[in-house]
């Protein structure tokens, strides 16, 4: 009887021993690092941000490009002449950063201002750092920074206010030569001018030999039937003046 009660408990023994083995080595499995310990997240911006990302929309989308949560490093970048280690450390400073809003030309995606709207928690000590750090950056990098408080409503006229000098400072900018050429010439290449003898639509063509090779002048597009052309010259000087003074 003695016998059968000790092989019991050994048994027992044995028993919670290879129980509790089995539990810790399922617990040590359970706890491993995963490879890839990611989750979407519900939606880019906070329903603050949402809304007034669609009234910029509503405001300027039609001119611009309005994009939103963009890494101040895709932005601006340190300048070349620091050593690998100030570089580096450069960079690090805007690697982590992001900018609410920017505002861009529709065109090229140039840059016009970032856009910063500036909620409670920009109270902190730690974001009032931030903020201050980027806004020396900014400045630093000749980009315009735009700080707008949340609000439950917003004044369109304030909002304006705000970015309208940015806009208008980027619109007066002097066109290159080479842009007032082109400009010029799309202008020339119209098919709204006439024929003065038959009618047809002229064409701007250049001449290919004699003394005034490489001119360009209007011809009748009825050619060889019509062969009434106009000189340009004179038109060219009078549109390059009225395209500076504009």
């Amino acid at each position: 009887m003695n016998s059968l009660l000790i092989l019991a408990f050994i048994a027992l023994v044995i028993f919670l021993i290879s129980f509790i083995y089995i539990a810790l080595k399922s617990r040590k499995i359970d706890s491993s690092p995963i490879d890839f310990p990611y989750i979407k997240l519900e939606a880019l911006f906070t329903p603050a941000e949402r809304s007034f990302f669609g009234l910029l929309k509503q405001m300027y989308g039609n001119e611009y490009e309005v994009l939103g949560k963009v890494r101040v490093a895709d932005v601006m970048t340190p300048i070349k002449d620091m050593t690998r280690g100030e570089w580096q450390r450069a960079f690090n400073k805007i690697s982590a950063k992001h900018f609410d809003f920017l505002l861009c030309s529709k065109s090229d995606l140039s840059v016009i201002c970032a856009i910063e709207l500036n909620d409670s928690s920009h109270n902190s000590k730690k974001r009032k750092e931030r903020d201050a750090f980027l806004e020396s950056a900014c400045t630093a990098a000749d980009l315009p920074l735009v700080q707008i408080k949340a609000q439950k409503a917003y004044t369109i006229s304030d909002i304006k206010n705000s970015i309208s000098p940015y806009l208008h400072l980027k619109s007066q900018s002097i066109p290159s030569f080479n842009d007032i050429e082109q400009l010029i010439k799309s202008n020339l290449q119209s098919d709204d001018r006439l024929c003065q003898k038959c009618g047809s639509t002229m064409s701007v063509k250049a001449s290919k030999k004699g003394k005034n090779i490489g001119n360009e002048f209007w011809a009748c597009s009825a050619f060889p039937k019509c062969r009434y052309i106009e000189d340009i010259s004179t038109e060219n000087e009078e549109s390059l003046l009225k395209v500076i003074s504009e």
